[in-house]
Order: C-alpha cells, then sequence, then structure tokens
C-alpha cells in the first residue's frame, strides 16, 4: 500500500492528527503487511471476506427480498445498551476461532472437541447432507488463501464454531474442528473477572443477586457485547476470557444476526468492529473531503452503493478500548464503576470496498488508494 505522507496536507474535519497516520499501515495494509506471520496474514484475510460474506452480501439480501436493512443509529454502536432480539434471517452468520498453535490442553474440557466434529469429508456430510465438498481436502487447506472460502461458506452457515489452528510453529492455519461447543457456567466466567478486577472479594454472590446481575451485564459489555447477550456472544466473550488467561495468541471472529456487526476479539487490548451505516448529508460530505484529502477523484472506492435515497452506504470500522472501570476497582467504588461505561471508542475508519462485486465506481487507480479513511461517526465531540 502506498505511504500516506503524499495525502496529509488539507486533511480536515476527521478529528484525527496528521501525526497519527504512520499507524494506518499497521492497521490496514492487509494480509500483504503481515509479511512472514503466517497467523496475521489468515487471519487479515479472513477479515476481508466475513467483510464482503457476512456485510455486503447480507446488504444484498436484504434488497432482493425487499426488507429495510436494519442499520444501527450513531447511539448504538458502543456497546452495553440492549439491542432487538430478533433475528434478521438475510444476515449471513459466522463464528470462527483461531489459534496460533494447538488449543491449549487444559481448556479442552470446555471446547468440546471430538472425533465426530473434526473437519472430515466423512464428518462434514454427517453435519449437512447439503454439503458437497467432492474434490475438496478440508484439512489441507491453508486458510490464509482464497482457495478455503469456498468451503467456508458451506461451514458458516452450520450452529457453533468453527476451530482453525497452526499444527506446528511455520505451519499454515488450518480448519481443525466444526460444531464446537463453548462449555461453561456463565457463573464462573463472570467470578474470574470480578477477582481479576476486583470487584469481588471471594464469592460471586457476597453482595446479592442485584450486584451480580450487574456484574454480568458488564461481563458482556467488557468483550464488546450488550449486557443481555446470550447464544454465540456469550460463547465468544467466554472463548476470548478463557484463551486469553492461557496466554494463547488468538482471534474470535462473530457475525450475528441480531445486531448484523463483526466483532473481532483477540489477545490484545482493542475491540474491533465492522457495521454497514448509511451516511446522512453531513456525513457525506465529510467522506468526500477525507477521500479527496488521500488522492481519491470521489468517495466510490469507500461506497458500498448509493440506496433508493441516494445515501451512501459504507462499510465502517471501530475500535474500542476498554475505559477505567473495565481496568480494576475498589470495593468502595465498585457499584458506581458498574454504572459507568465500560467502553470507549479510539478510533472510527471508512472502509474500502475490499470487493468489486457491488462497488459502484471502481477502477484501477482504486488499488492505490487507502484501504481505510478516518472517520468521526459515533464518537462524541
Amino acid at each position: 500500500m502506498d505511504s500516506f505522507a503524499d495525502r496529509r496536507n488539507g486533511l480536515t474535519g476527521t478529528g484525527r492528527q496528521m501525526s497519527d497516520f504512520s499507524e494506518l499501515d499497521r492497521h490496514f495494509a492487509g494480509p500483504a503487511s503481515a509479511g512472514g506471520d503466517q497467523f496475521l496474514s489468515a487471519r487479515d484475510r479472513l477479515i476481508e471476506f466475513l467483510l464482503g460474506y457476512s456485510l455486503i452480501e447480507s446488504y444484498f439480501s436484504f434488497v432482493r427480498a425487499r426488507k429495510a436493512y436494519p442499520f444501527l443509529p450513531k447511539t448504538s454502536v458502543v456497546p452495553g445498551s440492549a439491542v432487538p432480539r430478533g433475528e434478521h434471517r438475510h444476515q449471513n452468520t459466522a463464528f470462527l476461532i483461531l489459534l496460533d498453535a494447538p488449543l491449549p490442553s487444559p481448556l479442552i474440557k470446555h471446547f468440546r472437541l471430538r472425533k465426530s466434529n473434526r473437519v472430515t469429508v466423512q464428518n462434514l456430510r454427517q453435519f449437512s447432507a447439503d454439503l458437497v465438498i467432492d474434490q475438496i481436502d478440508p484439512q489441507a487447506l491453508d486458510l490464509a488463501s482464497p482457495e478455503s472460502d469456498d468451503l467456508l461458506r458451506r461451514l458458516l452457515p452450520l450452529d457453533y464454531a468453527i476451530l482453525a489452528e497452526r499444527g506446528h510453529p511455520g505451519g499454515p492455519l488450518q480448519l481443525s474442528n466444526c460444531h464446537v461447543k463453548i462449555e461453561r457456567l456463565t457463573d464462573n466466567a463472570i467470578r474470574e473477572l470480578g477477582l481479576d478486577l476486583g470487584y469481588i472479594e471471594r464469592r460471586l454472590f457476597e453482595r446479592g443477586e442485584d450486584y451480580v446481575d450487574a456484574l454480568e451485564a458488564k461481563f458482556y459489555e467488557y468483550y464488546g457485547f450488550p449486557g443481555n447477550a446470550s447464544g454465540r456472544k456469550s460463547a465468544a466473550a467466554m472463548a476470548a476470557q478463557m484463551l486469553a488467561k492461557a496466554g494463547a495468541r488468538f482471534t474470535v471472529l462473530l457475525a450475528n444476526q441480531d445486531d448484523c456487526r463483526i466483532t473481532v476479539l483477540d489477545d490484545g487490548a482493542i475491540i474491533t468492529q465492522y457495521m454497514l451505516i448509511r451516511l446522512d448529508r453531513d456525513d457525506t460530505a465529510q467522506l468526500l473531503r477525507t477521500a479527496r484529502a488521500f488522492g481519491a477523484a470521489d468517495a466510490g472506492p469507500y461506497t458500498v452503493i448509493r440506496d433508493g435515497r441516494n445515501a451512501p452506504i459504507v462499510l465502517y470500522r471501530v475500535d474500542f478500548a476498554r475505559a477505567a472501570p473495565a481496568r480494576g476497582a475498589r470495593r468502595s467504588d465498585a457499584d458506581r464503576l458498574l454504572r459507568e461505561p465500560w467502553l470507549e471508542i479510539v478510533d472510527e475508519w471508512i472502509l474500502r470496498v475490499p470487493t468489486a462485486e457491488h462497488v459502484e465506481g471502481t477502477d484501477d487507480s482504486a488499488a492505490g488508494l487507502p484501504v481505510a479513511l478516518p472517520f468521526v461517526w459515533a464518537r462524541l465531540p
């Protein structure tokens, strides 16, 4: 990707300092930027795949079904608020757990890995009679390669998680198990977080049931989900907690049908989410200014499509950091801190559309443009 140095002059209205843009290469250069790190290369490519599969393709599924796409309002971007319980069947889901090494042995009791759910041709036929996988060796596919996309499209609709591991240092990231259940008591997960952060001293219910309910909501918020999370979101949070505690290098990728966003959890300090948003007039003007400042003729490379009201639909990325209440508490402050937000927005971006299939104005010159533009949308001034 080209350097951003030549595109900095004249940038206004983004809320970013020019000195920050050296970090963009590290965040957004894509799979090629990972160099010799095969795990990062595979992870980045899978995220790009999910942007197309779970967000862009889902949007057009809504359009074909003549259903309104459930865009999130700005006020609902920061996790912690409840989301509608209803699920949108036109939204493509995904639940992937990526490991840079085999699953740590102490965690095998929590991750249901059996011979019966190994990714083999025979097992996959048992999970779904509709799976046609002749001429494919699922265990030989490298997830850093687009050759794995076809099989992923067939596996992702299956229930529970898909596990991918690197069997040995320097080896490729490959599919290991599907239909992986995460088995852990919610109370144990909440207690562990409460002890780690100082919100409880010993027992989970030492301060009563209402206190535990508040702590449970914050457990899910800690991992980027609303306080009433359940199902796959609960499993993703528990998987991330256990893998981090075990010192594993991992990534959890989750795309759900209720909030239509992709959540990325890993062993780092930042939680990243991706979603489609619809821009109003002021936002559209901001995007155009920023795109031109970075060398684009217009905002076409950053626009999935324009809707019936001519509003741009774009891919939005938001990065969250854990706020002070999520980094520890004194017992005397615990009640107050459980009422405060545990996540705060640190960065927002509009992404260049990664596939040409649905882009309204793709041309060869887009390849030299930044893959992400700094943007201010949900963060309060």
